[in-house]
């Protein structure tokens, strides 16, 4: 849930690149009948894109083209042969668009490395936008498998789409310490005030899909227990009020970084809790 700059790349450069590789005369000509068609899918996707309105576009099986009809699954192979694999003639355009994430980082979970490409829209559903770098957008191989292959009917199931949907700027993301040893953390979505209706419900969906509470609790346990150590000298040498004056300059510099980062939000929560900077951090 985190926004990236979209691709400067567009799908008709990308679609000529790709059917090159096709090597099958007849099969490459009905490709190239269907230049068109590819690029008006684009500017209808950038079109519904910019207002929220993915979920508008209609799903098809195949795409008819001047030279005769293109099937979903061959777009399909288009993608993986000549795009998704090593050493294809369009994996560099796949490998500029894996690097548009920011440190590498998933912008689904802000927190695994990228390592594959999720189609925003389904191309077995959407087979003109199989190749279109507008709905590729680069995540870990975890949200992609979460996600799944199913397109949204509704404003409310259409996932925040990395390029167009920016929730960056409004916190979201809260903690809450579990008291016990080892202490450990649960989180949780808190929409702001401001937020539609239809806003909150997409982000704890996608929240809710993605298992990011589970991701973010796994991680914290270890990163409590990092910190456990260096916690200890802090409330050895002047008590919990300095414990909690610690978390609360970590749980701050994350914010600086991201709001909605989930160490952010441990440390915060961390803070706020009398039984962890009252030694449970030692548990």
């Amino acid at each position: 849930m985190w926004t990236i700059r979209k691709p400067e790349l567009n799908a008709r450069d990308t679609f000529d690149i790709c059917i090159e590789g096709i090597s099958v005369a007849a099969t490459k000509l009905r490709l190239e009948g269907i230049r068109d068609l590819v690029e008006n899918a684009e500017q209808a996707f950038d079109q519904r894109a910019t207002v929220t309105e993915l979920h508008l576009i209609g799903e098809e099986n195949e795409i008819a083209g001047a030279n005769g009809s293109v099937s979903a699954k061959e777009m399909e192979q288009l993608y993986d042969r000549h795009m998704a694999r090593q050493k294809s003639r369009g994996r560099d355009t796949y490998d500029k668009i894996m690097m548009a994430a920011e440190h590498g980082q998933c912008p689904f979970c802000g927190h695994l490395p990228v390592s594959t490409l999720d189609h925003s829209l389904p191309k077995a559903r959407h087979p003109a936008l199989a190749v279109t770098p507008f709905n590729l957008i680069p995540c870990c191989k975890d949200c992609n498998h979460n996600k799944g292959t199913l397109g949204p009917n509704s404003l409310e199931t259409q996932f925040l789409h990395a390029y167009y949907d920016d929730v960056t700027q409004d916190r979201w993301l809260y903690a809450e310490i579990v008291e016990g040893g080892p202490p450990g953390a649960t989180f949780f979505v808190e929409a702001p005030a401001h937020w539609s209706a239809e806003t909150a419900t997409r982000v704890q969906r996608q929240f809710t899909t993605l298992k990011l509470g589970r991701l973010y609790a796994s991680q914290a346990g270890r990163q409590l227990q990092n910190i456990k150590r260096s916690l200890r000298k802090i409330y050895d040498a002047a008590g919990s009020d300095a414990v909690r004056e610690d978390l609360e300059n970590r749980s701050e510099s994350c914010a600086d970084v991201s709001v909605n980062s989930w160490e952010g939000a441990l440390y915060e929560a961390a803070s706020q809790s009398d039984w962890y900077c009252d030694e449970g951090f030692g548990e």
